[in-house]
């Protein structure tokens, strides 16, 4: 009976190590409400400095997903200026826009999304981290970056 009872603890542990694997795999989601539009801020689970990474934004109302937005996405170094980087959110699927944008360095960063349909205008705050270390003047320059880490050419 005592190795029935191990065997089931062992089951037990690799259920809950299985579970907390398969949910840091996902991509990390912070939603805001105050009201009016509804917006969720996507980013994959792992931002690495230096990387191409895609972002993506839900916007909706009442849960339905809003088509006819403007989105915009600021990202900033909470500690640092880096200057003008983010993107202008492309609508992929009615309320869902999606951009990329490559960080300087990892570390603390807030992603300010801007929602504008019509008249009505939201900047959500929305905070995440980055890995990785400082990207070389080769690597900024490559990314489409100045040395300080801004967008050389923003189209937002």
């Amino acid at each position: 009976m005592l190795g029935v009872k191990k065997i089931g603890w062992f089951v037990l542990l690799s259920l809950f190590v299985l579970v907390a694997c398969s949910v840091n795999e996902k991509e990390q989601s912070v939603s805001q409400n105050d009201g009016g539009l509804q917006v969720t801020f996507t980013t994959p689970k792992k931002v690495e400095a230096g990387k191409k990474t895609e972002y993506t934004v839900h916007v909706s109302r009442n849960g339905n997903p809003v088509a006819d937005a403007e989105v915009i996405v600021h990202l900033e170094m909470a500690d640092m200026d880096h200057g003008l980087n983010g993107f202008r959110g492309k609508m992929t699927e009615s309320g869902v826009y999606k951009g990329q944008a490559v960080l300087p360095m990892g570390g603390d960063w807030i992603a300010y999304v801007k929602v504008k349909r019509g008249s009505e205008k939201v900047t959500k705050r929305f905070e995440f981290k980055a890995e990785g270390g400082m990207m070389s003047p080769e690597e900024l320059e490559k990314s489409g970056l100045h040395e300080n880490g801004s967008l050389k050419n923003p189209d937002f």
